[in-house]
């Protein structure tokens, strides 16, 4: 089997500037909690919008959720109920 690539190279000689990676990583952090910060305010005025916008409707949005579940609850007993009826009187042709 041949050497592979890593076992040929000196890795006594990979010796990376630490103050820089360093530096690296702090910037790296300072930017994750901008980005964070930055998700916040986003999420924050996205929120206080919507609020804002639904509460200008004639009907509350809680209102409109339960009459479309009156509306489907109502759906799904008369299917219910076409579907026993055609079960039962069913007749199966000779």
């Amino acid at each position: 089997m041949a050497d592979s690539t890593f076992s040929k190279i000196s890795w006594t000689e990979f010796r990376p500037n630490r103050s820089r990676l360093t530096a690296g990583a702090g910037l790296a952090g300072v930017g994750m909690i901008v980005a964070t910060a930055g998700v916040g305010v986003l999420v924050y005025e996205l929120a206080r919008a919507g609020r804002s916008w639904t509460g200008s409707w004639e009907v509350p949005p809680t209102e409109l959720a339960s009459r479309a579940l009156r509306q489907a609850q109502t759906a799904t007993q008369s299917a219910a109920k076409a579907g026993r009826e055609a079960w039962t009187s069913y007749a199966e042709a000779p």
